[in-house]
């Protein structure tokens, strides 16, 4: 379709110059060859029947859920299942919980589905306006011998026809724009949709089935505000492919303490660890640290997950990023590429953030207090600060490190535990950040975070984007909070509007590889 929108804007341009005496020539060659490009195509009556059959499968799965509710609200005995001693009702819930996914996936599929078909509609309005063109290069076309006018021409026709020309190519190339622009909305979305609505599977590991619905699925929850699961779509795979290429005395070994975990969470963070790149060796000793709090999802999720992420529920305003009364900040000094850097790390690898929020004592009021967590995360965030500048900065004293040095950090510190290098991206205008929008967007909906450079005039600041949404990106700022942005705020320059202090303008992102080029 890009190819066809772009000759007709080309054409465009040749129509609206070709008029006068001269002009009758090239009015009717430009009238031709636009007449010739292809329409967008597209049957809207089969996509409407698609979307009727998306939503027929949704009542059939909404009849199963409501039948699984009533199992899950009334307990089921408490047996174990599967190869790492998930309980029946554990299963249960996982299972009711992807039907519920698949249900909301459903529908909102057939939803966009059948709003895709009310423009594909367009689609014979595109065509009459292409055969009207070609009326036009024949009637113009016949007062013109080659460059040169003959008898048969007519000023007042001229103008007649080169009116309604310009009037049936601005047609063309807007609803070409239009199915673009359609095009790539319904492709977001259906990415967005397959991102939040995955059924809970960890794809081809040795586990058994019921045991990677349970645990891909820890964390999520159908409340009002739910939250996240501990394993994104990127960390699945991950696991999935370290559990597969582990040793039989290796994969004996984690699925033992994956039996022996006290939750789904527990279960889900031990394989995030094993994502991250650790050896089963270093898990069973994150699981020690761990285990007296495996049954307690909250303190999970305090220790081991810095960032709040509400995906699928977008919330006004700043949220905090704490543990306990101390935010995930970086305070006073100008090290805000270190610092997101830091956060980014803690939220993709649980060892690392444990020895953060707890320094490797958790449990131990001595170590475990938000008093002591922030001084830790204050040194960390100095030590990368330090370790990834030049000795020109600090020989002339030049605070703070430039988009090189983040995109050494973040393969340094974030890359070896998502499996990903990063690339620095510029985006210093709207075209260049609409280009690079989707590969951000898919890139967070797989759980791997993207720096983002933003200047105004001298200021320049890192963040981080962590949550796409619709149209919205969630950011987190370095100075403890996360909030929303819209794609046109981005693409715009303007990630100011929650805080007139940040600067404004995105001028580069690093981008992970496996988000595509």
């Amino acid at each position: 379709m890009s190819d066809e929108l772009d000759r007709l804007q080309d054409l465009q341009d040749d129509i609206h110059d070709a008029h006068g005496v001269w002009g009758a020539n090239e009015l009717a060659d430009a009238c031709a060859a636009a007449a010739a490009v292809p329409t967008f195509g597209g049957d809207a009556d089969a996509l409407r029947l698609i979307s009727d059959d998306c939503r027929t499968v949704a009542q059939s799965v909404e009849k199963a859920l409501d039948a699984a509710d009533v199992l899950r609200e009334q307990g089921i005995s408490d047996v174990w299942a599967g190869d790492t001693h998930v309980t029946a009702n554990d299963a249960l819930r996982a299972l009711a919980d992807d039907m519920f996914r698949a249900l909301t996936a459903f529908r909102q599929i057939s939803d966009q589905v059948r709003q895709h078909a009310d423009l594909v509609q367009q689609e014979p309005g595109d065509r009459g306006n292409a055969a009207s063109l070609a009326e036009i290069a024949t009637t113009v076309g016949a007062m013109s011998w080659g460059p040169v006018p003959n008898l048969e021409y007519e000023g007042e026709i001229m103008r007649d026809q080169h009116a309604q020309a310009i009037a049936h190519i601005d047609g063309r190339v807007d609803k070409h724009i239009s199915m673009r622009n359609a095009a790539e909305d319904f492709a977001t979305a259906m990415h967005e949709i397959e991102t939040q609505a995955r059924t809970g599977r960890l794809s081809d590991s040795p586990l058994s089935a019921v045991d990677e619905v349970v645990i891909a699925g820890a964390g999520w929850t159908r409340t009002m505000v739910p939250l996240t699961p501990v394993l994104t779509p990127a960390m699945d795979q991950r696991a999935a492919e370290a559990l597969a290429g582990l040793n039989d005395e290796d994969r004996e070994r984690m699925t033992g303490l994956l039996a022996t975990a006290y939750s789904p969470e527990h279960r889900a963070y031990l394989l995030k660890t094993l994502a991250a790149g650790y050896s089963v060796a270093e898990v069973a000793g994150f699981d020690q640290l761990i285990a007296g709090h495996g049954g307690d999802p909250g303190w999970l999720r305090e220790h081991l997950s810095p960032l709040s992420l509400d995906v699928e529920n977008p919330m006004p305003g700043t949220q905090s990023n704490r543990f306990g009364a101390a935010e995930w900040q970086q305070g006073p000094l100008p090290t805000c590429v270190a610092s997101s850097t830091v956060t980014a790390r803690a939220q993709v690898d649980p060892l690392y953030a444990l020895q953060l929020t707890t320094g490797g004592h958790p449990g131990d009021p001595q170590f475990d207090n938000p008093a002591a967590f922030a001084d830790r995360l204050r040194d960390e965030q100095v030590q990368v600060y330090d370790d990834g500048r030049g000795w020109w900065q600090e020989t002339f004293h030049s605070a703070g490190m430039t988009d090189e040095q983040s995109e050494t950090i973040a393969n340094e510190e974030i890359a070896p535990r998502t499996g990903t290098r990063y690339d620095d991206v510029q985006t210093r205008d709207a075209e260049s950040r609409a280009s690079v929008l989707p590969q951000i967007e898919r890139a967070v909906d797989e759980g791997r975070p993207v720096p983002l450079s933003v200047d105004e005039g001298p200021e320049g600041h890192q963040l981080l984007v962590i949550g796409h949404s619709g149209n919205q990106l969630q950011i987190y700022n370095p100075w403890g909070y996360t909030y929303w942005i819209t794609e046109r705020e981005f693409t715009d320059g303007h990630v100011d509007a929650i805080d007139p202090e940040i600067p404004r303008e995105p001028t580069s992102v690093r981008l992970p590889a496996a988000a595509g080029r």
